[in-house]
């Protein structure tokens, strides 16, 4: 547990030289000011989960995939394998302090943006603790996907490409939860679970709804933790060591 605290304090800290933090606010702030001015409040449940799953999703695949490839270009990686912190210590830090930084992100976006919508209408609160639900589900399952990914790479440019194609495979349920096209074969994608959960917290969803939603979510949490522990001992561990 100190190793954890003591990686995740090192990587707050190079996410903050890096100005992760400043770019993630002020991009949420600016996002909130136009959530306030384009959508009414009777609008949020069709908009805030599939304004979530296009943002912070990108956003959080981008920020891991930074800092995997900025630490294998500097080193850092090769002394993590010799060090005492465990790789699975090593993924967990970054997964805990992206899905942090996405979760801070995420209610300056909607809380701003429900701020000052509140200015000029009332604006009902959504169920927080199922919004939260959601959005931690989507910042894990983006950063752990990033690890899959990012990990078979060691230059950016070569990376663009592929996460490109992911990037785009993912977000396309956007066009379901917000009415676009509504079809039921969006909700095999992976990231439409944790989308719904976030519409849970502005309206009912149904049974079987709430079932998928968090059934699906953590069936994938769960395959994509070991897929990105080995991917990471293959393509990592392996080739470094």
């Amino acid at each position: 547990m100190t190793r954890l605290l003591s990686a995740m304090k090192t990587d707050v800290v190079v996410q903050v030289r890096n100005k992760l933090y400043a770019i993630g606010i002020g991009v949420a702030v600016l996002v909130a000011v136009m959530l306030a001015w384009l959508v009414g409040a009777d609008q949020l449940p069709s908009v805030v989960p599939p304004l979530m799953l296009l943002v912070i999703g990108g956003t959080t695949l981008l920020y891991v995939a930074a800092m995997i490839l900025f630490e294998h270009d500097e080193g850092t990686l090769h002394a993590v394998i010799v060090s005492p912190l465990r790789p699975s210590e090593y993924l967990w830090s970054k997964i805990i302090t992206l899905t942090a930084l996405a979760t801070l992100e995420s209610i300056t976006m909607i809380g701003g943006g429900m701020l000052i919508m509140s200015l000029s209408e009332a604006v009902p609160l959504p169920n927080i603790p199922i919004l939260l639900f959601g959005i931690l589900a989507i910042g894990v399952m983006y950063t752990l996907m990033g690890i899959v990914l990012v990990v078979r790479y060691d230059k950016i440019t070569n990376f663009l490409m592929p996460m490109a194609a992911l990037f785009t495979v993912l977000q396309i349920p956007f066009v379901h939860f917000w009415g676009v096209i509504v079809h039921p074969g969006f909700l095999v994608i992976p990231t439409s679970a944790p989308t719904m959960l976030m519409q849970g917290a502005f309206m009912p969803l149904s049974a079987w709804e709430w079932l998928y939603a968090i059934g699906y979510t953590t069936v994938w949490i769960a395959g994509l933790t070991v897929w990105a522990y080995r991917a990471f001992h293959r393509h990592i561990i392996m080739k470094l060591g």
